[in-house]
């Protein structure tokens, strides 16, 4: 096991993992110390949900607002608390590719400082949580996916994905990067990454590809979020029924409900 780290569960075998095997991948590379930063995206949930906080210090991610861009920064800003504080433990920042692209320039800002953080992307070629949600509602994901514009159709629908290299991006900016290429040992290479990124003196990014389909456990919660009355969707017709359903089922936290409807 070694300095504590947990086995991780069996690989699946596929190509591209899903989110919540990477991330049972990343922390079983990662030190009971160590701190996990995260902020935006279905990530927040996936990592509620799985991530085993073993320090008090040891789990930094934001929910309320969903901070898309923070994670970098965020992870820069915990990893000079902890220097000031003579803590040399590793800052592992796990951020999407949504995340990633609203606030990427802070690598510049830990090469030029000379701070070491681990950040690993979890490319799935769009907006995974949103798109999810998009899926609930019966709006089939649209516009959830990075896809060059078709003109024909005028929609980003269409299947030719845009070519846009975010490791080569993170290299740029003078960083070491890893890429994890997609494949049936792509959690064992994601793991390898990961203490070969813990291993070095520098920031370096992992970069990872996922399939966005496959979803964590279920929370058993629910999220009411309105569906479209009128639509001539059939997937909207249907997300529509099932809201009306499920709106049924809700009863008052506070309060007692009056004869009017209203809260006493």
């Amino acid at each position: 096991m070694g300095r504590g780290r947990r086995p991780g569960a069996r690989p699946s075998g596929r190509d591209l993992p899903g989110q919540p095997e990477i991330i049972g991948a990343v922390q079983a590379e990662t030190d009971p110390r160590d701190v996990v930063v995260q902020a935006a995206g279905s990530l927040p949930g996936d990592l509620h949900k799985l991530w085993r906080v073993r320090d008090p210090l040891g789990y930094h991610v934001e929910y309320a607002f969903s901070c898309m861009g923070y994670e970098i920064a965020g992870g820069l800003g915990a990893k000079r608390g902890l220097l000031d504080d003579r803590d040399d433990r590793d800052v592992v920042v796990m951020v999407g590719d949504g995340s990633y692209l609203m606030l990427h320039t802070e690598l510049v800002t830990a090469v030029a400082e000379g701070l070491k953080i681990v950040v690993v992307i979890v490319q799935n070629d769009g907006y995974a949580s949103i798109g999810n949600l998009s899926d609930t509602v019966g709006s089939e994901r649209f516009g959830t996916r990075y896809r060059m514009y078709d003109r024909a159709a005028r929609n980003f629908q269409g299947d030719t994905p845009v070519p846009v290299d975010l490791a080569a991006n993170a290299r740029s900016y003078g960083l070491d990067v890893i890429e994890v290429p997609p494949g049936p040992t792509v959690i064992a290479d994601l793991r390898d990454a990961v203490r070969r990124a813990k291993a070095s003196h520098r920031t370096t990014v992992v970069h990872v590809a996922s399939d966005p389909l496959v979803a964590a456990p279920d929370g058993e919660g629910w999220w009411d979020v309105p569906v479209a009355a009128v639509s001539t969707i059939p997937s909207t017709q249907e997300a529509r029924t099932r809201y009306e359903q499920q709106v049924e089922a809700q009863r008052s936290l506070l309060g007692r409900p009056t004869d009017e409807g209203e809260h006493a």
